[in-house]
């Protein structure tokens, strides 16, 4: 298994949902040399939510991703449609799985 298959099912069983996904987003950047990743999801219940590489606040939102269609971000892009649906699904179950882990049973 490769360090970073390694690194994410270690986040997968020892984090939550979304620490996954950012541990993703930062693998990503880190294997394709990218200046920038996010993943926007909408989630019915949550709403349009956007992860960003490093868990950074997008105050001043300058690509526009808080209207963004739903999918991944790359800087520079990468065009892997697979890709694209493995993170834009991962970040959709993550959200569900943090939310599902918080209500009491």
């Amino acid at each position: 298994m490769t360090a970073t298959n390694e690194s994410l099912v270690a986040a997968a069983r020892d984090s939550t949902g979304l620490a996954t996904v950012y541990r993703a987003l930062d693998e990503l950047v880190d294997l394709y040399s990218l200046d920038d990743a996010a993943v926007v999801v909408d989630v019915p219940g949550f709403g349009r939510q956007v992860l960003s590489v490093g868990r950074r606040p997008l105050h001043h939102d300058e690509r526009g991703l808080h209207a963004a269609a739903p999918g991944l971000y790359l800087e520079p892009p990468v065009d892997d449609p697979v890709l694209s649906r493995l993170m834009l699904a991962l970040g959709t179950l993550a959200l569900r799985h943090d939310a599902g882990a918080a209500t009491p049973s």
